[in-house]
């Protein structure tokens, strides 16, 4: 009811006199909105008017959602909605008229209600989370492994929540072994569970973790599920480690040969393992079931092994123990088998299967040619090394070699032709006896046998020359220079003299033959002289790499017969073309912060020369380094794993140069790589917060503070605007561009004196970024406020029987001005107004000014007089409000508005044909009618009230009703076919006191249409018809329902569309049968579409149809015939067909248009196949012959059918072949005379006369009658004819003659072409033989090699590692006889003992016979004999005198190992060990790193780099990663040096991984690892040695590993420096090596009481190496000092009491000297004396560590000791130590430290129980503080050398006791002596 009264107080308040209020037309009231409406979007327009026709105002009151236009009406949604808070929004709209003449405006204030719909805005949550289970991994599949997977979503709409599976990048596949299902999902909540779906197994995995995906359709949440899997018994054991022994064949009884190992394969919860042998050949060994130890269990024999390997395979079982014994399941056992070898003795030497062998061979078989009908065969019965052997031969001739020269166990050994040049004609050259070894190589005694071989030569008949190859092959590189040898090649000839090779004459011709020539005698080719060598017409490899040319030998000076041979000649590619980009230039754009370029940014460029590695890089416009290019691909990558950093870059884009280099030419292109800025820099304000301060009476529009933010990106991303966040309540603004703020409002000290506002800056990216700052605003007071009523109008109730001077409110006003409400006065003032219970306004009485009193002083308000609520249902009253305590009045106006409550007494009733005693309506309501739908309104009326509001009780799922109107709508469609009609339950509530109500039954009747579409059972549907059905034949039956009621839901089918006439369908049955079966033919419709139409019964208005389409395949049948498209063929074939494989003949094909089995052909021969010639295949229809066709008769004629069905069907064709076969000429002519292609022929020079007889040509012809009928020719300009100028040739006889007197002085040879022709058809062969015809001529001359500068010596070089029979040059001598007295052979008689090179004989060229390394020999020489003998044996005379004269026919030859870079670099050592002192300055001196390559040279030069510096902190064996840049630096020579202050990394340590890498290609390389430990001095160990740092040097590897035995630590030497003693003097025969130890576990540097402590326990290993050493002591390298802070107060109090005491002590003393006359005996220094030297015998009678006693004592007694030892602290030398506290964490406290063999000590100290077994001499001097870190740069130094000059041993600090005080005290005054050179002088010194 309060809203209807504020509403009516609204209306009556103040009203102008005669003017009427305003009204709303639109109100915005049951406004529905959903929640996504965007900020600022109009939502509705309110209108009003005035009766007046006045300016209207709009306005809101109650909410901050919306904003309204006050002018216009249009309402604006102010802040976002959200459903979920809250989902009725309920305020007030206020409209007011503005009165013109100064009244008083009419406002008026209306309640509204906004609705908000849901949308779906939120995404899912899961609950219970985290998601954890263990399972065993023996759960079967189908299991529920996790049942309560829950996920809920706030809100209503949106689709049904889903739970789906997603797989995590480190545990891929876990989602394919589980399953989410769903259990109960709806929009609101999901449940599920996880179900196992495929078999887990502990062994595979232990632990399965992803990531559960819920999803309402928009939104997606996440949460991680985790599975572990528990381990299950049902995994047998499995083996472990070797599974193979080997054992002697003489091992003792008991001997351990191998421990089998099997482990349980359950690793969860393990069993232990038994073990047993299953199978035990001959009972040699047995099995420990506990620990698996095999062992022998009786003697061993090999040779009663059926396997002579002596290999054993045993059988072992591995058994688990359940219980404490072997269960019997068959998964907890396992079966492996053991390989055990028996390893031989060697008892056996290798035998001969004979003793004496004997073979025959003829005298020309070519080299390598192995001895026939041999047979050898050598075997060793023993195994391993026991039977290897090396096979040789004793053969004083050198002619054979044996194959193989070693072997194993059993080999057949072949006997070859090591010298090619057996001679028969050479009488001791017939017959040799070979004496054949075999012995064994690895073994001692070294076992052997030997076998004989008779060796016979037989003679031959002597043929004319030959090439020793059917082809030959060479290769030149293009830009060979004129006359570079290409290749040298020569042909062997039998024959002597000028005829044999003395005489042959080289040519070579061919296409491209210009470019080469040859040396006619020698045989080398060279490359041909020419103007542009590497380029056309020269030899060029891209225009011609290779040449195919014919070499020609002809002997008898080129006059004889001749040999040709085919060459061809490779041309090597040369790096001369240069390389050429594809293209110019590449642009791409990528955006800022981009990793890689998408897609692969890659240059290509392209050489012609095919042996160029092209090499890329980028020479200029990389910024910052920021790209990287692959140099072998071209690719280019972003080095900075971040991302392209533009940062400090000027431009957008970046222009690289790529050049590309192939070693010898290089190109460029360029490459633009255009940035996009990528907005990844935020603003940032210059300053994190701003305070400013701004009077209260400030105008709008002051500057109050300028801000500014800047943003590191560029263009629009820095573009930069300022928004006010919060905290300026719209009393200050922003200048968005400038940032500048400014007063918006009036401000007002006392509502705000504070702001705090956030101001953020937003660029203009996307997504845009912002900054943020806080601007602080003080407001400055003034007083200049009015006191106020707050609120301005107030309101109040009081019931109308309450009682006269009843309070019921207090006024409530305020003055920010004033704190106290003492000051303020309160009093009524007119207008005083009223309306009536009816809201009309009371003009006719005033008796109701008078209902009402306020007090002045407190403003409360009571009852007057009695009140009448008929005269005034509502009073307003004027208030006023009075500062009286203001200088000047100060006064403020409020109004009362006071509603004077009714009691009621009447309750609502509803309209008719509501009663009380039938409060019942009935309505009808279509079904399915949109939300919204009215359904009715329900109004009631009260006799003393207004209805307050209605309401549906209880709420109604379908129904709303709105609470002011009584209009109920509908909130849901209602279907008819759900229910019939729905009730519900209007209420309706008055406005009184107390609140009555009345309510009334509503029975809503649903009305039913036809709202539902037919649905066929399935979106289409598949049918097939054989294609010959008849009319009727069902296809197929469809079927639709609609769930509509009535005549609606009655269902009829029809056919539309294409083909809808060639079928039909039941009208009701949905049937669909052949119409026309005409449609139905597969060979031209195969399928075909129906659309079936479904439609209701309803009225042709308001039917609903829905379509679906058939899909009819038509089924084949067989009605097709096959067809050949020929009726018959005409073939004609050769009689030579081929029959394996057959070659086919023809091919048959009909086509037949059904399709599967009905349309396959098969075709076969039905007639006309004689004797099975041919064979046809039945699929193809492919004719081959079946068998040869040369005795078949020459015609066929064939009958071929073709039948379907796979040649089962009922129909078929025919087709006739013909075939005609073709006689064949099939073979060429062989020649029988002469039988060689390159024959030569010798005619006495004498018995060339005319009509001679040379040869009868002999030629055969396989093939019969004509084609086998062979005539004879000569070849003359490649025609046949029958005679030349010097030979004539019978045709039928082949007889060759002269036709003239040959002269062999005018020519000595010639060369014939012999033809042999047959007469065959259709095509005639003919055979060509090469036949010289030689005219056949003392030996006086000797060979003899030409003298000059290029022969004395030959000069030739060969690469190392060179293949084996690689040319390397060619001598050559000049014999001047003719014929074979002129023939030289060429023989290698001194420098080659290595075997490493051999000589052609015949044409002097050299050859390699092995590989070369030149690293190691690099030279040789070698001595070449020239003569007419083709065997040649020097003797010892001769070789003597080689080097002393000079012959002729002797060549020396000087071969030069080329270098080539083929050993990679290897460090020395593969890790080194350095430490670097804290203090270390830049550029100090590390460590040195030494790798060697063995290549000479730039092959051997070597660079060094640092590729990481790895970091490990103290205590930390995990490295902290590389510290970029590297603190270190690595020199050219490999020296690494310090690039930075080490004090920052004190105690750390480093390892660097140093690269030497080859300057050369192809730039090999080598690692090592470099341990640097960071230390501070006094963490050094100082090790003096008698020996000079050279010596020391030499010896250091050998000191350091007896340290680090001793130790059991590594020991790294840190320094080692000449000795200097306490005097500062250098003794440079004595040095000291400075070491740390560390400690292996934790990689740190030990302390150095434990080592020296471990190193005085081990003195007895020691001792030995001390004196081999000359290690004169081991002790801490320096000692610092501490230095008592000086107090100067106690200092001069302690002065005073010593100055006191000694004035006493000095009285009574010359009181007793006066008194006595006493002096002291002078012998009492003597006595002194005596004591210290009984003391150091004392202290030397020791039993422990007695190192170097006697030098000790000796030194002792050679020199008096000074008592400065034991001097009392006063000494000077303490004052001058400073003691800047510098010592390195967990130092120990030397404080009292004794060495019995270092200083001397004081007797008294023998009994202390502090002290230690050895210790230096005690006093402050050696304290040091517990300073955990000392600065130590830039410090004086003032560690000092605690350098023991004499032999002693080692130092040891001892623990530390309490008591003993006075001795203590003794120690604690005592102090080292300390020398000019700041260093303590030590007794051992001053000794």
């Amino acid at each position: 009811m309060l809203p209807l009264l504020l509403a009516a107080a609204c209306l009556l308040a103040a009203p102008a006199a005669g003017n009427r209020p305003p009204s709303f037309s639109k109100d915005m009231d049951q406004l529905v909105l959903s929640e996504a409406a965007a900020v600022g979007s109009v939502v509705f327009q309110l209108e009003g008017s005035d009766p007046e026709n006045s300016t209207l105002r709009f306005g809101l009151a109650g909410t901050d959602r919306f904003e309204v236009d006050a002018a216009t009406g249009e309402v604006r949604v102010a802040r976002p909605l959200d459903r979920e808070q809250n989902d009725t929004l309920r305020f007030f709209v206020t409209l007011e008229d503005e009165v013109e003449g100064g009244g008083h405006n009419n406002l008026v204030q209306v309640p509204v209600t906004v609705i908000v719909l849901d949308e779906n805005d939120n995404p899912p949550v899961f609950r219970g989370t985290p998601y954890e289970v263990t399972v065993p991994e023996d759960t079967p599949v189908g299991s529920t492994v996790y049942p309560n997977l829950l996920a809920e979503d706030l809100d209503q709409v949106g689709e049904t929540l889903e739970v789906s599976c997603s797989d995590l990048q480190q545990f891929p596949g876990a989602c394919s072994r589980f399953e989410v299902v769903a259990l109960n999902a709806s929009e609101r909540a999901f449940h599920g569970a996880i179900v196992l779906r495929q078999p887990l197994d502990y062994a595979a995995r232990q632990f399965y973790q992803m990531s559960l995906v819920a999803t309402d359709g928009n939104h997606e949440s996440r949460t991680p599920f985790e599975l572990r899997v528990e381990d299950v018994q049902n995994t047998p054991p499995v083996f472990i480690g070797s599974l193979a022994g080997v054992v002697h064949e003489d091992a003792p009884i008991g001997t351990l040969i191998m421990t089998v190992q099997a482990r349980d394969g359950d690793r969860g919860k393990p069993r232990k393992i038994t073990y047993q042998l299953v199978t035990n050949p001959l009972n040699y060994f047995l099995l420990d079931p506990e620990t698996g130890e095999l062992r022998t269990a009786k003697p061993l024999d090999k040779e009663a092994l059926p396997d002579s390997t002596g290999v054993l395979t045993i059988s072992v079982r591995a058994r688990e123990l359940v219980n404490g014994s072997a269960a019997g399941d068959p998964l907890t056992e396992a079966t492996t088998d053991l390989t055990i070898t028996i390893k031989d003795v060697n008892d056996e030497a290798p035998r001969f299967n004979r003793r004496e062998y004997s073979t025959s061979i003829s005298e020309n078989v070519p080299q390598g040619t192995p001895l026939p009908h041999l047979d050898m065969l050598v075997s060793d019965p023993d195994v391993g090394i026991n039977s290897a052997f090396t096979l040789r031969l004793e053969d004083i001739s050198k002619a054979f070699q044996v194959e193989p020269e070693s072997a194993t166990g059993s080999t057949s050994v072949s006997i070859r032709v090591a010298n090619g040049s057996l001679d028969y004609e050479n009488p001791n050259q017939r017959k040799f006896i070979v004496l054949v070894i075999a012995e064994e190589s690895q073994t001692n005694p070294r076992l052997s046998s030997t076998a004989t071989v008779t060796v016979t030569i037989t003679d031959a008949n002597d043929n004319a020359p030959q090439f020793d190859r059917d082809a030959y092959t060479a290769s030149i590189i293009e830009t060979a220079s004129p006359n570079t040898v290409v290749t040298t090649i020569t042909a062997k000839d039998r024959d002597s003299g000028h005829f044999g090779e003395n005489g042959i004459i080289y040519s070579l011709f061919g296409e491209g033959a210009e470019n080469f020539t040859v040396n006619n005698k020698t045989g080398v080719i060279t490359v041909a002289e020419c103007p542009s060598p590497g380029a056309s017409p020269c030899l060029d490899f891209e225009t011609r790499p290779v040449y195919y040319l014919s070499y020609k030998a002809t002997d008898d000076d080129g006059k004889g017969l001749s040999s040709n041979v085919p060459l061809k000649i490779t041309l090597l590619d040369s790096n001369d073309n240069k390389p050429q980009f594809l293209s110019n230039h590449y642009r791409v754009v990528i955006d800022e912060g981009a990793t890689r370029f998408e897609p692969q940014l890659q240059v290509q460029a392209r050489d012609l020369d095919k042996t160029s590695q092209i090499v890329f890089s980028i020479v200029d416009g990389n910024v910052n380094n920021m790209f990287s290019i692959d140099p072998h691909s071209g690719e280019l990558t972003i080095n900075n794993l971040k991302g392209v950093d533009m940062t400090n870059v000027s431009k957008d884009d970046i222009m690289l140069t790529i050049q590309a280099n192939d070693g010898k030419f290089s190109s460029t292109a360029t490459v633009q790589i255009v940035v996009r800025d990528v907005n990844n820099n935020a603003p940032a304000f210059v300053r994190d917060n701003y305070v400013a301060f701004v009077q209260e009476d400030a105008s709008v529009g002051t500057s109050v503070e300028q801000t500014m933010a800047i943003d590191a990106d560029s263009g629009i991303n820095a573009e930069i605007k300022y928004r006010i966040q919060k905290g300026a309540y719209d009393d200050f603004s922003v200048d968005e561009t400038t940032g500048l703020i400014q007063v918006s409002n009036k401000l007002d000290f006392d509502k705000r004196s504070q702001y705090g506002i956030e101001l953020i800056a937003i660029d203009g990216g996307t997504p845009s970024l912002t900054g943020t700052t806080t601007v602080s605003i003080t407001v400055l007071n003034s007083n200049d406020k009015d006191p106020v009523f707050d609120p301005p109008t107030q309101r109040a109730e009081v019931s109308e029987d309450a009682s006269p001077n009843t309070v019921f409110y207090t006024l409530k006003a305020k003055d920010p001005d004033v704190n106290s409400s003492d000051a303020l006065n309160f009093a009524l003032a007119e207008p005083i107004t009223a309306v009536d219970k009816n809201g009309k306004q009371v003009t006719d009485s005033d008796e109701f000014k008078s209902f009402f009193a306020v007090d002045r002083a407190t403003g409360e308000v009571s009852v007057a007089r009695e009140l009448q609520r008929d005269v005034a249902a509502i009073v307003r009253l004027t208030v006023l409000v009075t500062d009286i305590t203001a200088p000047t009045t100060q006064q403020g106006k409020g109004i009362l508005v006071i509603t004077i409550i009714d009691v009621n007494d009447f309750a609502p009733t509803f309209p008719r044909p509501w009663t009380p005693e039938d409060p019942h309506y009935t309505v009808e309501l279509l079904e399915e009618q949109p939300v919204g739908t009215v359904v009715g309104t329900f109004v009631a009326h009260d006799e003393d009230s207004k209805i307050a509001n209605y309401a549906i009780e209880p709420e109604s799922e379908f129904f709303e009703i709105n609470n002011l109107t009584g209009t109920v709508r509908t909130k849901k469609p209602a279907d008819y076919e759900t229910m019939k009609s729905l009730n519900f339950t209007v209420v309706a509530y008055d406005s009184g006191e107390p609140q009555k109500s009345a309510s009334a039954d509503v029975t809503v009747n649903i009305i039913n249409i036809n709202d539902m579409d037919p649905v066929f059972t399935q979106s289409q549907y598949e049918a097939s018809v054989s294609e010959n059905s008849l009319p009727g034949t069902r296809v197929i039956t469809v079927k639709a329902i609609d769930q509509d009621e009535g005549v609606f839901g009655v269902v009829t089918y029809t056919l539309v569309g294409e083909h809808s006439h060639d079928f039909s369908i039941g009208h009701d049955s949905g049937e669909v049968v052949v119409s026309n079966p005409n449609i139905l033919d597969r060979e031209n419709l195969p399928e075909l579409t129906l659309e079936v139409m479904a439609s209701d019964s309803a009225p042709p208005d308001s039917r609903r149809s829905v379509a679906v389409p058939i899909h009819i395949r038509v089924i084949d049948e067989n009605d097709n015939p096959p067809k050949f498209y020929r009726r018959a063929l005409d073939i004609q074939i050769d009689e030579n067909l081929s029959v394996a494989p057959p070659a086919p003949i023809t091919q048959v094909r009909a086509e037949d248009a059904d399709e599967g089995d009905n349309g396959a052909v098969s075709y076969r021969i039905l007639q006309g196949n004689e004797n099975g010639a041919f064979f046809l295949d039945p699929v193809t229809g492919i004719l081959y012959p079946a068998t040869s066709l040369e005795h078949q008769p020459r015609d066929f004629n064939l009958i071929i059918e073709g039948r379907d069905g796979r040649g089962k069907g009922p129909h078929s064709d025919t087709i006739t072949v013909n075939i005609h076969i073709l006689d064949v000429n099939q073979h060429p002519p062989v020649f029988v005379m002469p039988l060689l292609a390159n024959a030569t022929i010798e005619v006495p020079e004498n018995a060339g006369l005319p009509n001679y007889l040379v040869m009868t040509v002999k030629a055969t012809d396989e093939d019969g009658g004509e084609n086998g009928h062979v005539s004879y020719h000569l070849k003359v300009n490649n025609m046949n004819k029958q005679e030349t100028d010097e030979f004539g040739i019978n045709a039928d006889t082949g007889e060759l003659r002269t036709k003239i007197i040959l002269d062999r002085e005018i020519r000595a040879n010639y060369s014939l072409v012999l033809v042999a022709r047959d007469h065959g058809k259709p095509t005639p062969y003919e055979t060509l033989r090469f036949l010289t015809v030689l005219l056949v001529d003392a030996d006086d001359n000797q060979p003899e090699f030409p003298m000059d500068d290029s022969t004395m010596p030959y000069q030739f070089r060969v690469a190392e590692n060179g293949p084996v029979n690689m040319f390397i040059g060619r001598v050559s001598a000049i014999d001047l006889d003719e014929g074979s007295h002129a023939t030289v052979y060429y023989h290698i008689i001194a420098g080659n003992e290595e075997g490493g090179f051999y000589v052609d004989k015949t044409n002097g060229s050299i050859f390699t016979n092995a590989s070369f390394d030149r690293e190691q020999r690099d030279e040789y020489n070698i001595f070449i004999k020239a003569c007419n003998k083709p065997e040649y044996f020097p003797t010892p005379e001769e070789i003597s005198v080689l080097n002393e004269e000079r012959d002729p026919s002797i060549a020396q030859v000087r071969i030069s190992i080329l270098d080539e870079n083929d050993n990679p670099p290897h460090f020395h050592r593969p890790n080194y060990y350095a430490g670097v002192n804290a203090m270390t300055n830049i550029n100090e001196f590390v460590v040195k790193v030494l790798a060697e390559d063995s290549d000479f040279g730039a092959n051997g030069s070597l660079s060094y780099f640092i590729i990481a510096s790895n970091l490990y902190k103290f205590g930390s064996n995990r490295s902290s990663g590389s510290i970029i840049p590297s603190p270190f630096n690595v020199t050219e020579d490999g020296r690494i040096v310090t690039a930075n202050y080490m004090a920052e990394y004190n105690q750390e340590r480093f390892v660097l991984e140093v690269r030497a890498k080859e300057k050369a290609a192809p730039e090999r390389e080598a690692v090592t690892h470099v341990h640097i430990w960071i230390y501070e001095p006094q963490q050094l160990i100082r090790v003096i040695l008698a020996q000079t740092p050279e010596e020391v040097n030499m010896e250091q590897e050998e000191i350091v590993a007896e340290l680090s035995n001793v130790t059991q630590s590594l020991v790294v030497v840190d320094d080692i420096r000449y000795h200097v003693d306490s005097s500062g003097r250098i003794k440079r025969d004595w040095c000291d090596m400075y070491i740390h130890v560390v400690d292996g576990p934790t990689q740190t540097i030990a302390a150095i009481s434990d080592v020296l402590k471990i190193i005085d326990t081990k003195y007895d290993y020691l001792k030995n190496y001390y004196a081999g050493f000359s290690i004169q002591n081991v002790v801490p390298a320096f000692v610092g000092t501490h230095e008592e802070e000086f107090d100067t107060a106690l200092a001069a109090l302690i002065a005073l009491l010593i100055v006191l005491f000694v004035g006493c002590v000095t009285f009574v003393v010359v009181c007793c000297c006066l008194r006595h006359w006493v002096l002291p005996a002078p012998s009492e220094l003597k006595k002194k004396e005596a004591l210290i030297k009984k003391e150091i015998i004392d202290d030397l009678n020791t039993t422990e560590n007695p190192l170097w006693i006697e030098q000790k004592l000796k030194l002792y007694e050679e020199q008096e000791l000074t008592m400065q030892v034991f001097s009392e602290p006063e000494g000077p030398g303490m004052a001058a130590i400073p003691n800047p506290s510098q010592e390195r964490r967990d130092s120990a406290d030397f404080s009292q430290v004794d060495n019995t063999y270092a200083t001397i000590q004081h007797p008294a100290r023998r009994s202390s129980d502090d002290m230690g077994d050895y210790a230096t001499l005690s006093g402050n001097g050696l304290h040091h503080n517990s300073s955990a870190h000392s600065s130590l740069r830039g410090t004086p130094r003032d560690m000092y050398v605690a350098t023991l000059g004499f032999q002693g041993s080692t130092f040891q600090v001892p623990e530390q006791t309490q008591g003993n005080s006075g001795l203590d005290a003794l120690r604690s005054r005592s102090a080292l002596t300390i020398n000019k050179d700041g260093q303590p002088e030590f007794v051992a010194e001053l000794i």
